[in-house]
């Protein structure tokens, strides 16, 4: 079993705690890129799968039982500008595929043989 985390994290612009866990970055295999800012491994959350941007963690073993809240245990804001768990959009949701499918060109129209 891998190291588990508690990171504070952003979801859908809020602050939040999750369990996560270190995954080395596939891009620079640990030796560190832009992509992993240089620290070699992504924080991943083992129940969605989906990676996470922590501006805080702690190892789970070392808080386990505390039963602290998240102001009690985060020391830091949350930073501006930091990406978002889940990608969100702004713009409203209704009639977004319709837009976009009448963006595509018409499809070509193919004569067919029917089988009587």
């Amino acid at each position: 079993m891998t190291d588990l985390y508690l990171i504070a994290h952003k979801v859908r612009g809020e602050p939040a705690f999750d369990i996560a866990e270190q995954m080395e970055c596939p891009l620079c295999h640990g030796n560190g890129c832009f992509e992993c800012n240089d620290c070699g491994y992504w924080w991943i959350v083992p129940t969605s799968g989906h990676r996470a941007y922590p501006f805080d963690d702690y190892p789970f073993d070392a808080i386990e039982g505390l039963g602290l809240g998240f102001d009690e245990v985060v020391g830091k804001t949350m930073p501006p500008g930091l990406p978002d768990h889940y990608g969100h959009s702004t713009a409203p949701r209704e009639g977004r595929l319709a837009a976009l499918l009448a963006t595509l060109p018409p499809a070509p129209v193919k004569p067919f043989k029917r089988r009587f």
